[in-house]
This record gives C-alpha cells, structure tokens and sequence, in this order.
C-alpha cells in the first residue's frame, strides 16, 4: 500500500514518496536547506566584518597620517575640520567594532546578537554618513585653498626672479595634491562603509524581525 509508512529505528519515517521524517521533527531535506542558508549567511556575514574592519584600519591609518604630517596653515581649515570631528578614529573605532558583531553573529546565530549587529550597523550607518559630509566639506575647503595656490603660480610666473618663488608654489601644490589624495582615499572607504551597513541592517533586519526566522538562523535561542 502507498499509503503504508515504513520506521526505520525510533527516529525515522519513510513515507511513499522516500522522504525522511524524524520523528516528531521536520523532512531531512528542510534540516539541510535550512543548514545550507545558515552556511550562505554566515559566509555573507564574515564577509561582510572583515571588509568593515578593512575599512576602519584604512581611514584611521589615513586620519593618523594627515595628524602627524605638517602642513601649511593655508590648509588647516581643511584638515582641521574632519581631524577636529574625530571621524577617522572614533568612526573607525564604530567600524571595527560593527565588523566584529558581524562576524561573530554570523558564527554564533542567536538572535541577541543578531540584534546587536542590527543596531551596530544602524550606528555605522549614521557615522559614515556624517563623515561623509565631513569630508566633502573639506575637500571643498581644500579646493578653495588648492586655487590659491593656482593663483600664486600665475601670479609669480609673471615676475622676474619668478625661480626664487618658485620651490614655495611648488610645496604649495604637492601639499594640495597630498591632502587632496588623502581625503579622496578617505572618502572612497567611508563611502563603501556606508553601503554595506545599510546592507548589513536590511540584512540582520531580515534575520530578527522576518515571520520564519529560523530559515538561516536559530534566533529562538538566546
């Protein structure tokens, strides 16, 4: 009869169709789908931590940078903007630390920590975008000093003895062309720590709050 179910141990059920049944659990298949999007997710999460904290050691290396490196004051306005924010350290520190959730969250699959990311990632998200605006503040700050320069150059192009001048402009442009790299390498790493908190928070968003959390993770325990 098809309809005759075969035990196989006191665990086991086979139904007509060859699907395993523990007993009193769920089909083999749904236990192995559910293991497979737990690994896809924990990968994804690694993943993302370890960009994240790549991002933290970039700006803070960038930010530790331009504190040591002297500059002409014409520039300290543009430095000292984002330098006076703390941004590269205190927002690098955010970084790591959401990086970290991230990963461990990934491995531990609880739902306190998968909250934890959620609200890390939300912080991150905020600091990278003040930071943002930061440093398009100073670039532009940076602009206005780096025409200066631009000016003086033509300016003394037109003088005799333009020479002796000569070596001051020329500090004067690698300096604008340094900071200028600088806050541009700065900007390029805050920008990709944006996006991937805002795609790290949908993502742990999903894993607290979906209606069958328990596809990919084990957010029941605590």
């Amino acid at each position: 009869m098809l309809s005759l179910l075969k035990t196989k141990g006191a665990f086991d059920t086979f139904t007509s169709k060859g699907i395993i049944i523990p007993k009193g659990g769920k089909p083999q298949h749904a236990y192995q789908k559910e293991d497979n999007l737990q690994d896809r997710l924990q990968r994804e999460a690694t993943v993302l931590g370890t960009i994240q904290i790549m991002c933290c050691l970039v700006i803070s290396s960038v930010g530790a940078t331009l504190v040591s490196a002297p500059h002409s004051p014409r520039f300290s306005p543009a430095v000292s903007t984002i330098l006076m924010s703390g941004y590269p350290f205190l927002g690098a520190l955010c970084f790591a630390i959401t990086g970290s959730l991230s990963i461990i969250s990934g491995k531990k699959s609880t739902k306190p920590f998968a909250t934890s990311s959620l609200t890390s990632n939300a912080v991150s998200s905020v600091a990278a975008g003040a930071g943002l605006l930061l440093l398009m503040d100073s670039l532009v700050a940076l602009g206005t000093a780096s025409q200066q320069c631009d000016s003086e150059k033509d300016y003394l192009s037109s003088l005799p003895y333009s020479e002796y001048y000569y070596s001051t402009v020329k500090d004067c442009l690698l300096t604008s062309a340094s900071l200028t790299g600088a806050l541009v390498v700065m900007l390029i790493f805050t920008v990709l720590e944006l996006l991937l908190s805002a795609y790290a928070s949908i993502l742990w968003w999903k894993q607290v709050y979906s209606n069958n959390p328990g596809c990919a993770f084990s957010l029941s325990q605590s």
